[in-house]
């Protein structure tokens, strides 16, 4: 209370020691109130700075889908991203805070205020921004089939994820939406993975697409993939049903069996549709 009011509350004294008390109260109360008032304006002044930045941004935004007669879905689209960003960033792009910083540091903040992204990795129905090869740790892939029904699988050293994304660097005529992720992949331990964005692993098979036509990197990739090894393992449990079925016989007819052929079916329709791996075929 005495700071609050500048010591204007303390009783005159004639004692030289309670007078120089009296003193360093008040100047203490003037000191913390105009350190209070100059870091309100530095605050403000910041706040009003990022929003007069965010506000030419969205007008120079406008002002090019205005001129470039882009539709209102994706200016819609346009002005969410800005929003979201702006809530998340608060105005600021982070990675251009610590482009100078050494690599080393540079990877171990991102790993700090990205860790939680990290272990999620990728889920189904997201665009693939990048392939994720598998240095150390283990991933689990997770793909939903009908009633409710997931298939899940083990990802360990050698294996990638995200193989969609060559399909649609190779795909011709070229389109620029990402595909999306047919699984979801996630993390089950300590895991060290290489990331090859969208747009280095576009420049790698412009530059290289005769490479991509050699049957041995068809052959590793298909092995390697999670999505063909899950569509082959469907496709074999499906084969080997109807051989069952083929050497039991016309006697031995089960009502179950037509259930259970006509679901695997499914899921070997659903796996041929979903296969994104043309340029493997």
């Amino acid at each position: 209370m005495t700071l609050s009011t500048f010591g204007n509350d303390l009783e005159p004294t004639s004692h030289w020691l309670e007078v120089i008390f009296s003193i360093i109260i008040v100047l203490s109360g003037l000191l913390l109130f105009t350190l209070l008032i100059g870091n309100i304006q530095v605050f403000l002044h910041a706040v009003m700075a990022k929003k007069r930045k965010m506000q030419l941004r969205c007008r120079d935004l406008e002002w090019w889908m205005k001129r470039r007669q882009l539709p209102s879905s994706l200016r819609h689209r346009v002005r969410h991203f800005e929003r979201q960003r702006w809530a998340t960033m608060g105005g600021e792009d982070e990675m251009e805070l610590i482009k100078d910083l050494p690599q080393g540091l540079r990877r171990d903040i991102k790993r700090y205020l990205c860790l939680d992204l990290i272990k999620k990795i990728i889920r189904e129905g997201d665009p693939v921004q990048r392939m994720i090869f598998i240095v150390h740790g283990h991933l689990q892939s997770s793909q939903k089939l009908s009633k409710g029904m997931v298939a899940t699988c083990k990802l360990g050293p050698g294996n990638f994820v995200g193989d969609e994304l060559l399909s649609w660097c190779l795909r011709r005529p070229f389109v620029d939406r990402l595909p999306a992720s047919s699984a979801t992949f996630v993390c089950i331990e300590a895991t060290e993975a290489f990331a090859l964005d969208a747009n280095h692993l576009r420049y790698i098979t412009d530059h290289f697409r005769y490479k991509f036509a050699n049957e041995k990197l068809k052959r590793t990739a298909r092995y390697y993939s999670s999505n063909w090894r899950t569509w082959a393992a469907v496709n074999i449990q499906f084969a080997w049903h109807r051989y069952k079925m083929r050497t039991r016989g016309p006697v031995i007819q089960v009502k179950v069996t037509g259930d259970s052929d006509r679901r695997l079916r499914q899921y070997a329709a659903m796996f041929l549709s979903l296969r994104p791996h043309d340029h493997l075929e």
